[in-house]
């Protein structure tokens, strides 16, 4: 059984921030295909300084972060982090996606993202967009109804998908 857990207490930031680096270092960084990141960039994302930008969007009121573990039998396997700018039409800014390696495949990112579709609907986001970071990720996305829709502020191509 899966199910979605909203992190709200200090030992589940601390996990989140633990489980974030290690997605990054053996996720994002050796397979960052489309948009490679520079040593600056690689730098700024293990920061004290990013993590402090991050928890302030974590605390602020309106246009709040929000970070979520997929469990299974209370179990942590996954957790994505994410935005909803009622703003700006519903929009839901995907930030980070992951199930940890022992439990891909056997559909269980499709699961989670249809969990977490309903979760972030249910807070009134129309769509979600996400940036991409290599071919296999593209294809995954794409299998889940997202397209290709144009490029953001920065450059990447950005995908997005109607809830």
């Amino acid at each position: 059984m899966y199910k979605l857990h909203t992190v709200k207490t200090q030992p589940d930031i601390d996990l989140f921030w633990k489980w974030r680096d290690k997605y990054m270092r053996e996720d994002i960084i050796p397979n960052s295909t489309f948009a490679p990141l520079t040593p600056e960039e690689e730098k700024w994302f293990f920061s004290q300084e990013y993590k402090d930008v991050i928890m302030e969007a974590f605390h602020r009121d309106t246009a709040t972060l929000r970070i979520v573990f997929l469990r299974q039998n209370n179990i942590n396997i996954g957790f994505a982090v994410y935005v909803i700018y009622h703003a700006e039409n519903g929009k839901c800014l995907l930030v980070d996606f992951n199930i940890d390696a022992p439990y891909r495949g056997g559909g269980v990112g499709a699961k989670f993202f249809g969990l977490l579709c309903n979760h972030v609907r249910t807070q009134g986001a129309e769509y979600i967009a996400l940036n991409l970071s290599n071919e296999g990720n593209q294809r995954f996305w794409m299998r889940n109804g997202f397209a290709l829709v144009g490029k953001d502020e920065h450059g990447s191509d950005v995908y997005k998908m109607r809830l």
